[in-house]
Formats: structure tokens, C-alpha cells, sequence
């Protein structure tokens, strides 16, 4: 066993030369071995992850393998122990080294067909000699230990503080499987997995196929999984410990739902279960393809990084999903989404996987899409889309105005990069040009072609031109030039309509479409172009045109003739994907009739382009609010309510920063605070829109009144008819009071654990203690992040770090940012990308020219940084900046 010592592992490529892709001097030769010093090889470097280049070599190594895992788990301790059989096939005899992923493990031995052979470990990969593998089928044995993960990934070990009791699950995209049982982990290397595990006689074992039988041994028990289907390791999965488990079934699909024994009573089957056979419903019809999996389980866990894993038959979810209080409908629809974007995945991912992680892109933004569709044509949210317009697609739109932007498909040189791309542009721009797609091509040809995809590649590997290949066929239609304008070029485009008028009708109109000067890429789209008018006292829609548009102009010959309209949207009913640049007739009537129009999805559509305004500086923030406060009570739309309530919420926190007159500044932060405090009191018992306000109370509250009505409510002194405080609305309040040191700050954290000693809490708990402005505190958590980090859960210092530095605590983050900025190079080098993001958020809103100098002297320095660290650097500098900007367009406008 080697642990230390940096080496070069050989692999064989190929017998031709060109047939590896190499560049000359990517060759080496592999010392010490007979006859092969002129093999083309490459080097696997003592680091961890993944690269492409290899696991594309290594696909030519191996033709098939299977694993045969067995596990055993106790409650107690700080490892489990595994031994794994992989049956291998080789294209080739072998003339290289073989490696084998494990990260972060202990190798008790290896055998060889039943020998034992030896063999090399550096933490990240073993090493077989091609002397001991000289057939063309081995069975490959390893026998290991790995201790539990922390962090979310790997196999995770959670301890329930509430009753003590154990929970283990695994978290594995993209390349974490490795920390379970050594394999070869790459997406191209499907398995059939045969699984037995040992653990503690009173849990539940669950992974992608049920057991066969389950044999008592002690205070152990035995469980005996048959063979799984074939699929890719980064979506196999094993949960276990005591869960509350309720089933079900979907038209014969036995379903499971999980949870921990302390969150049972907050579970809401009868939601998870109607959700999950809808998706069923939708699903089975619209590909053509029954259900692969046999069975469905879905297992809510702590402690999660992401929202949801679609791992396959056995999916985990972030027990953020589960409210502590009555869930609001926007909150019923977003586990709706979830569960059907995870199912979308058994087909889409799971069933047909990518070959390698650049189409990363296509496997979310294909659920990201199908999870929507699904919702809107099955379920009871009629409001699906604009749901999807609220959320997904302004998180697409603001990742593609970042300066790490990028194409939706590029290259991914390694499993680190993988990760960090991760983004809006993965999930919220890819979901967003494939819901134009079908407008573009035609729905049941889209249909029929994503059907066709899934039926020829059935437990394959696939790649984007295969996907497209199958759309393009079902629709009669080249997607070469589509694709190029729409997938491998990156930005933004803006779109903005251009008409005249005679005699009271359209003489002409155009959209026209422009580019940012960094992406130039003009591109074809199919949108609508909605002409509005008032009747009445109802601004209505009189005529949509659906147009292809492409280009710098494109003239809407349809509209010519019709009656004058007093607005014009180009984007109607959002087909497309563009930015929205309303031309000053609209503006001027949009201002004075925001309230008038009649489709509360153009309502959402124009907000949010009035606020889009803001952020490009070119409308004034306090012109916003001023708007904002004048016209929002009137809105009675819950989706309105909440793009506009997290609008406000958004400019306070800016108002904190922007270089202005304190005396301005105070009156608009009060300006904010009462109107969002009648909101709430007027909002009606019990609604959503009370919830919403409330949540927006409790971030913009700051006066002594506001803070003591808000101790209050805490407090049960005070009510709001219809307002129940669950646990986290509570937490809230108490962070709040800490925020701004209030009242019994630090006593209440005492008395909300006393009562509640969940993890859930305890975590809030962390949150509202790092929030308080004082120096002491600030350097106490500093410290916990960066030097004692392994005594903490990831999860707990994600708390901490977000809420160390608000946007009014500047000072504080001034006087500590040398000690976050010393701690660079440590963080850079770590392996745990989790922790990388977490320290990131190090780095909050810093409204200056100091502030965006300190981030470009890191940026700027030489560095290699870690992707993930080096594209949050970069896209926090962008937002500082835009801020500066939005502090100059108000401050013009305020000099007069």
C-alpha cells in the first residue's frame, strides 16, 4: 500500500496511434515493461478526479463489467467495511496498468480471479499491474474500509439529535460514487449491480431493485438485493436506518415513500403520492416507454446539498420539502416539480445516460422542462409556466449576463469541472431553449422525436448529436444551424418591437433583435408579439402574431392593418428566450395601467421587465420603490405578489450598500418597511400572500416599532389574523433580533432550543448567532470556517457562512477580509468542492470601488484557482459592479 509519492500511470490506448486524439507530446512511454516502451500511453496524475482524456482511454480498456457490492453498516463508529467483486471484460490484453477510483479510502487487499495481487493506493485510485491481468476476464476483488462522509456526498452519516437514532444515504453525481466501493466511475461504464448489506436489525435497507430476503444474524440483519438493471454508478444509491416508510402504488409501480422518524409528522404522503403518480400518468404517455425500474422509492433526507438526486428507483430529497407549517401553493408546487423533474430522470439520465459530463446540460435542462410540461398539462397547477418564468427562467436570465456565462454545450476537461458547471445556464437556459423547441418544431414532433431517442438508446450512452438527431428526424428539419446559434454560443439577446402607426392602425412593425458585444450571436426563434389595448377598464390582449424572427430585424407582416396598440410585447405568452426591451410608448402606458391588464402573466412579465430596468441601470432604484409602493397593494395575483415582495426585498438590501443621502436612504428603507408591514396586516387570513409578505417583513424590518412588533409576534403578544408562526417563521423572527441585536437576542435562541432541538433548528440556531454584528462573533465563526472546519457538518457551516456578512454589515466584513482572503490558498487546494462553494460565500455584496479592486487583486493575482472558486470571484466582482452602476444611474437622477 502506497499512500505518498507522485507517479504516472500508463494506460493503453490503442494499436493506432490516431485513434487516441493525442497530441505528441501528451505521449509517454511506460518504463519497465517488455516490448512496450513504444505503446502510446498517458499519464494519470496523483490528483483527484476524473479527466476526460482518460476515462475516454479507459472506455477502450474495458468492454463490460458488472459488481457484486457487499456492505456492512453499524451504528456506531466512524467507517464501514465492503468488499466488491468486479467482473470484468477487456477489449484487449491488457499491455498498461489498470486503475481503479476509490477516494479517501483504506485497501485491505486485492485479488485477481482469487489470488491476491498487489497493488498501489494514493488515496484516489488503485493501481493493478497488467502482469497480474492477463486475460481478456477477470473477477477483480477489493477489499476496503471508507469512513462516513460529512459533507453530503459519499455515504453520509447523520445522527438525529432529537432521538438519537442513525441515517445513512449516498449522494454520488458527479463523481462520488467512488467513495462507496471502488469501481470504475465514469458514466459510460454501465454495471448491473448485485448488492447485499449488513446493518442494525430495526432498519430499513433501500436501493435501486427491493431485496429478495432478508436474513436475521444478531442484532444485525442481512439483506439480499437481486441484480439491477444496467445503468451508470453515479446513480446508484444506498439508504438506510430506521425510516417511517408509507407505500403505495401507481397502476401496478409499487411506490415508498421515506422519512426519518422525527420529521414523520410533517410528511404529507397524500401530496407526495398524488404528485408522483401524475408524473407516472403524464410521463408513460408522452415517451411511449414504460416505466424501466420496476419499483419507485422516494427517501427524504438531512443534510442534502442539493434539492433532489435522481438516483435510480431509490430518488433522495432535501428535507427542505418538508414544511414544518401549512405549505403555501408556490411551495406545493415546487415538490410537485421536483418529484416530476426527478422522474423525468429515470427516463432522460437514468435509462438513457450521456456519455461524458458536457452533456450535463441536456440531462437537467431536459427534467428541468419535461417537470414543467408535466405540471402544466397534469396536474392542478394551472400556473405552471409562469411559475417557471418566476423562477427558473430569471435564474437563466441572470446567469447569462454573468461574465462566466458560457455555451450551454462546452467541453468538461474533468469531474471537477463537471461540478462546477452546475449553474443557470445548465438548468435554467437549457430548460429554457428546449421549452421553445417544441414551438420551433412542432409539439408532437418534439414528442415523437424524444420518444424515438429513448426507445433506440435504451440502457445506453448517448450524445447531443444523438438527441438532436431524433428531434431533427421527427421533424423534418436540419438543427445543424440551431444548434450552433443556440447550444455552442453563449449569451443574452435582446429583443424589442418597433412599429408605427396610421389612421389608427399598424402600418409596420418589426422586432428587432440585438446581441451583447461580447456575444454577437444573433439567433432564430419562434416567439408571439402581443398588441394590447384598453376596453373598458381592462387592458386586454386584441391580437398575439406568432412570428419566426432572426437577425437584426425581422418585419411582423401580419400585424399591418390592425388596430393601434397602446403596448407591444414581443415575447407574448413567453416562447422565447430573450430579454425584453419594451420600446417608450409601452413604458408609458405600462406605468400608468400595471394594474389595468386582465392576464396576470403579463402583469409578472411586465414587473419583472420594469425591474430588469433597474438592474441595467437605466431606471433609478428609488423610481422603482417610489412605482413599487404606489402600485403593488393593488395586485391580487400570488405569483405578482411574490416577484414584486422579493423585488422590494432586493432593494433594501441594495439601499444598505448604495453610496447615497442617509436622510434618502432612511426614508426609503422605512417607506419599504411600513408598506410591507400593512401588506401583511392586510393581506387575507391565512393566504399565501400573507405568508409571502411576512417572509418579506422579516428581511427588511430594522426600526425599533418594525423589531418590536416583530419580538411580538415571537412572543405570542401580538397576532395577525390568520398569521400560524411554524418553527422556521419563527427562526426568522429570532434571526432577525439578532441581526440587529434586539431585545433578548441571545436568550431567545436559548428558549426556541429548548423547545425545539432539531437539527433543523439547531442549524437556524448557528445562522442567528453568526448574523449579530459583533466582532467577537464574526471572528468565532471565522475561525470554525477556516481552521476547525472537520469539527462541523457541512451543513452547518453553509449556515454559518451565509449568514456571517448581511449587506449592512460592510464594516465587519472590512475588518475581517484579510483573514478570509490569507485563508485563498488553503481553500484552493482543497478536494471538497462542497467546501470551495461554501467558502465563496465569504465574499458578500460589496457596493465600492474597494470592494471591486479587493476581488480583482485576487483574480488578478496569477493563481490557478479551483473553477468553482475562481467563476464565484469573478461573478460576485460582476454584481458589485452592477451595483456601483445602479448607485451612479440614482444618484444622477437624484442631482437632478
Amino acid at each position: 500500500m502506497n499512500r505518498s509519492g507522485k507517479f504516472a500511470v500508463g494506460v493503453l490506448c490503442s494499436a493506432v496511434l490516431a485513434a487516441c486524439s493525442l497530441e505528441p507530446n501528451q505521449l509517454q512511454t511506460t518504463a519497465g515493461a517488455t516490448n512496450v516502451q513504444a505503446t502510446p500511453a498517458i499519464a494519470r496524475d496523483n490528483t483527484p478526479g476524473l479527466s476526460e482524456q482518460y476515462a475516454k482511454l479507459r472506455k477502450q480498456q474495458i468492454a463490460q463489467v458488472d459488481y457484486k457490492l457487499s456492505v456492512t453498516i453499524a451504528k456506531t463508529g466512524e467507517a464501514f467495511s465492503g468488499r466488491v467483486i468486479a467482473d470484468t471484460q477487456f477489449r484487449r490484453n491488457l499491455l498498461q496498468p489498470l486503475t481503479i477510483d476509490f477516494a479517501g479510502g483504506e485497501v485491505q487487499g486485492v485479488q485477481v480471479d482469487g489470488k491476491t495481487v498487489p497493488f498501489e493506493y494514493n488515496g484516489h485510485f488503485i493501481t493493478i499491474a497488467p502482469e497480474h491481468l492477463k486475460g481478456r476476464k477477470h473477477a477483480i476483488a477489493v477489499d476496503y474500509t471508507h469512513a462516513y462522509s460529512t459533507n453530503g456526498s459519499g455515504l453520509h452519516r447523520f445522527q438525529d439529535p432529537v432521538d438519537g437514532e442513525v441515517y445513512m444515504y449516498t449522494d454520488f453525481e458527479p463523481y462520488d460514487a467512488n467513495r462507496l466501493f471502488p469501481h470504475f466511475d465514469q458514466p459510460n461504464l454501465k454495471a448491473h449491480y448485485t448488492l447485499d448489506v449488513t446493518a442494525p436489525k430495526d432498519w430499513s435497507v433501500i436501493s435501486s431493485v427491493r431485496e429478495t430476503k432478508v436474513e436475521e444474524a444478531g442484532e444485525m440483519n442481512h439483506w439480499v438485493f437481486p441484480q439491477s438493471k444496467k445503468f451508470s454508478s453515479y446513480i446508484f444509491s444506498l439508504h438506510t436506518g430506521p425510516f417511517t416508510v408509507w407505500e403505495d402504488d401507481a397502476d401496478g409501480i409499487p411506490l415508498r415513500l421515506f422519512a426519518r422518524k422525527s420529521m414523520a409528522e410533517y410528511v404529507k404522503p397524500q401530496d407526495w403520492f398524488t404528485f408522483t403518480k401524475q408524473s407516472f400518468a403524464f410521463f408513460q404517455k408522452y415517451f411511449e416507454v414504460d416505466y424501466p425500474f420496476v419499483k419507485y422509492d422516494q427517501v427524504i433526507v438531512p443534510d442534502f446539498n442539493a434539492g433532489a438526486m435522481e438516483n435510480v428507483a431509490a430518488v433522495t430529497f432535501n428535507e427542505g420539502y418538508v414544511s414544518r407549517g401549512e405549505k403555501t401553493q408556490a411551495q406545493r408546487m415546487r415538490l410537485a416539480n421536483v418529484i416530476a423533474h426527478e422522474m423525468a430522470h429515470m427516463w432522460f439520465g437514468d435509462l438513457v445516460t450521456m456519455n461524458w459530463w458536457d452533456d450535463l446540460w441536456l440531462n437537467e435542462s431536459f427534467a428541468t422542462y419535461m417537470a414543467n410540461l408535466s405540471l402544466a398539462e397534469n396536474s392542478e397547477f394551472d400556473d405552471a409556466w409562469e411559475n417557471f418564468y418566476l423562477g427558473t427562467k430569471q435564474w437563466a436570465y441572470g446567469s447569462d449576463q454573468l461574465p462566466t456565462t458560457h455555451a450551454i454545450q462546452l467541453p468538461v476537461k474533468n469531474t471537477d469541472e463537471a461540478f462546477a458547471n452546475f449553474d443557470g445556464i445548465t438548468y435554467g437556459k437549457g430548460g429554457s431553449i428546449l421549452k421553445q423547441l417544441p414551438y420551433y418544431l412542432g409539439k408532437e414532433e418534439f414528442r415523437k422525436g424524444v420518444s424515438n431517442y429513448l426507445k433506440d438508446l435504451s440502457y445506453k450512452n448517448s450524445t447531443l448529436d444523438d438527441f438532436m438527431g431524433h428531434l431533427g428526424k421527427a421533424a423534418g428539419k436540419d438543427l445543424d444551424q440551431w444548434q450552433q446559434q443556440w447550444l455552442y454560443k453563449a449569451g443574452l439577446n435582446t429583443i424589442a418591437a418597433n412599429f408605427q402607426c396610421e389612421d389608427g392602425v399598424i402600418a409596420s412593425l418589426t422586432i428587432e433583435q440585438t446581441a451583447p458585444e461580447e456575444y454577437p450571436t444573433l439567433r432564430e426563434q419562434r416567439t408571439q408579439v402581443g398588441l394590447y389595448n384598453m376596453a373598458g377598464d381592462k387592458m386586454v390582449l386584441s391580437k398575439a402574431i406568432p412570428v419566426t424572427y432572426a437577425g437584426a430585424s425581422t418585419e411582423v407582416t401580419a400585424a399591418k392593418g390592425e388596430a393601434c396598440p397602446q403596448i407591444v410585447y414581443p415575447n407574448e405568452g413567453d416562447w422565447a428566450f430573450a430579454k425584453v426591451n419594451l420600446d417608450k410608448v409601452s413604458v408609458d402606458n405600462m406605468s400608468r395601467h400595471i394594474n389595468d391588464f386582465d392576464k396576470p402573466f403579463t402583469r409578472l412579465m411586465l414587473w419583472q421587465s420594469l425591474f430588469d430596468s433597474v438592474v441595467d441601470a437605466k431606471l433609478p432604484l428609488d423610481q422603482y420603490v417610489s412605482f413599487a409602493l404606489s402600485n403593488a397593494g393593488s395586485e391580487s395575483d400570488i405569483n405578482v405578489i411574490r416577484l414584486v415582495s422579493g423585488h422590494l426585498d432586493t432593494a433594501f438590501v441594495y439601499l444598505n450598500q448604495i453610496a447615497m443621502d442617509n436622510a434618502k436612504r432612511t426614508q426609503l428603507q422605512l417607506a419599504i418597511e411600513n408598506f410591507v408591514w400593512q401588506q401583511l396586516q392586510q393581506a387575507p387570513a391565512g393566504s399565501d400572500a400573507q405568508k409571502t409578505w411576512f417572509g418579506t417583513f422579516a428581511g427588511v424590518a430594522h426600526t425599533d416599532k418594525a423589531l418590536a412588533n416583530a419580538r411580538n409576534l415571537l412572543r405570542g403578544e401580538l397576532t395577525v389574523d390568520g398569521l400560524k408562526l411554524d418553527p422556521d417563521m419563527r427562526w426568522s423572527l429570532i434571526t432577525l433580533q439578532n441581526q440587529r441585536l434586539f431585545g433578548d437576542y441571545a436568550q431567545a435562541i436559548k428558549s426556541e432550543l429548548a423547545k425545539d432541538s432539531s437539527d433543523r433548528s439547531q442549524l437556524n440556531a448557528i445562522a442567528a448567532e453568526a448574523i449579530r454584528p459583533q466582532q467577537e462573533i464574526k471572528a468565532k465563526w471565522l475561525e470554525n470556517l477556516l481552521d476547525k472546519r472537520d469539527d462541523f457538518k457541512l451543513a452547518q457551516l453553509k449556515y454559518a457562512a451565509s449568514a456571517l456578512f448581511p449587506s449592512e454589515q460592510n464594516g465587519l466584513f472590512e475588518a475581517n477580509v484579510e483573514r478570509i482572503v490569507d485563508a485563498l490558498d488553503e481553500v484552493n487546494g482543497s478536494d471538497a468542492p462542497e467546501f470551495i462553494g461554501t467558502y465563496a460565500r465569504l465574499f458578500p455584496m460589496n457596493c465600492s470601488a474597494k470592494g471591486v479592486q479587493q476581488l480583482s487583486e485576487l483574480l488578478d493575482s496569477g493563481k490557478e484557482l479551483n473553477p468553482l472558486l475562481e467563476k464565484a470571484l469573478k461573478n460576485r466582482r460582476h454584481l458589485d459592479q452592477r451595483c456601483l452602476n445602479m448607485a451612479a444611474a440614482m444618484n444622477g437622477h437624484s442631482a437632478g
